[in-house]
């Protein structure tokens, strides 16, 4: 069977769909990557795990209609040059392109299309974001499930949200939480080899979605209140997106006391092992956020909203779940395992178990598998 995984850019194919992709390769597959080059290092390292890459160029917020009709055509080279059986789409832009260059190449190509979350069009308030609605929710009509395809969707309101508007056949849905996660690899270390002091870990892209100035706020909060407790934020801008921290509020993030802005981390299992605490207050219309179930199988409690995506991943007591922008629910829930390890030591314990039980990469890998071969056997 070959496989053509398309999705945004190579840094994101390696930090979110790499295992699957290795399984699939287990499986005797031949796997082709398909997404932006942003960097030969990064390309070098796709090769190497012996998948062939290909270039898309495209961009993830252009929207100049020349630049879409050479990513079209570069879409259906790719296609006729390796000839897939199965089409793998990964994120809004890559299904639509995706789906439509493999209906135009062959009619009898299995497609699979996988939205990772809503995103920023569907959280921000934004003028940008309110013309681009329409427009997107008119794509997911005409690409989402088209005939010889199968929806993988990280959570079920989005597939009861599809399901709604009428783009989606309920035979055709899989719910499969998120890119799953190597257990073996993030593993917990015990809280008396941890951070003397009780440590929480924000890693994010920075935009204003993912709740990054709401953990600011908090943390600022703590800082005035003496709390013992380190606050974190593990990641930088995306300064692609419209809704990024800009560079004059990344520098002062970097000079606030109450925080400790670690910048982009390429291996984040270390930071995760010393910390006690994962926290997303995020009110982006996530899919699965990478971070929470990374944070569950390191054995961290779990803090984050009350929102699509994120509410999976507090289950089974191992965190507290707040509303959006809820900062003093935030600021009591930290300061409340600060003052009670013992608790804090409990939710640590459930949230590997939760890892194991729910998130475990290798389940989440023969679960799509099977979803994939669906359209073959």
């Amino acid at each position: 069977m070959r496989i053509l995984v398309i999705t945004t850019q190579d840094r994101f194919f390696l930090s979110h769909i790499q295992e699957r992709a290795c399984y699939f390769k287990k499986q005797g597959c031949v796997v082709g990557v398909a997404a932006q080059k942003t960097s030969d290092e990064l390309v070098k390292k796709i090769q190497k795990l012996g998948f062939i890459f290909f270039d898309t160029g495209i961009e993830r917020q252009s929207i100049n209609p020349f630049s879409q009709i050479s990513a079209l055509i570069k879409l259906f080279k790719i296609q006729s040059i390796f000839k897939p059986d199965i089409s793998y789409h990964l994120g809004a832009k890559s299904i639509f392109y995706g789906t439509l260059v493999a209906r135009l190449y062959n009619s009898d190509v299995g497609v699979v299309n996988a939205p990772i979350g809503l995103g920023y069009v569907f959280a921000s308030q934004t003028i940008k974001a309110k013309l681009l609605k329409p427009i997107i929710l008119w794509c997911y009509k005409l690409f989402l499930n088209p005939k010889k395809s199968r929806v993988i969707i990280e959570n079920l309101d989005d597939i009861l949200f599809f399901e709604a508007k009428g783009y989606l056949n309920p035979k055709d849905a899989f719910c499969v939480l998120g890119a799953g996660v190597d257990t073996k690899h993030f593993i917990p270390i015990p809280f008396a080899s941890r951070n003397q002091i009780c440590t929480v870990i924000m890693a994010a892209r920075l935009i204003r979605e993912k709740g990054v100035f709401d953990f600011i706020e908090a943390a600022n909060r703590l800082h005035e209140l003496k709390v013992p407790v380190k606050m974190q934020i593990v990641g930088e801008p995306d300064f692609g997106n419209p809704s990024s921290l800009t560079r004059e509020e990344f520098e002062e993030l970097k000079h606030n006391p109450a925080v400790d802005c670690l910048g982009f981390k390429e291996d984040i299992v270390p930071l995760l092992q010393k910390a006690h605490i994962c926290c997303l207050p995020s009110f982006y219309r996530e899919g699965l956020p990478r971070i929470l179930v990374e944070g569950c199988s390191s054995g961290l409690a779990i803090i984050t909203t009350d929102t699509i995506g994120c509410k999976e991943t507090v289950r089974n007591r191992n965190g507290f779940l707040i509303t959006p922008h809820d900062i003093e629910k935030l600021v009591q829930h930290i300061e409340f395992l600060v003052n009670n390890p013992n608790e804090l030591e409990i939710m640590s314990q459930n949230s590997r178990t939760v890892a194991l039980q729910y998130f475990d990469t290798q389940l989440i890998c023969k679960r799509t598998y099977s979803i994939l071969k669906t359209l073959i056997y």
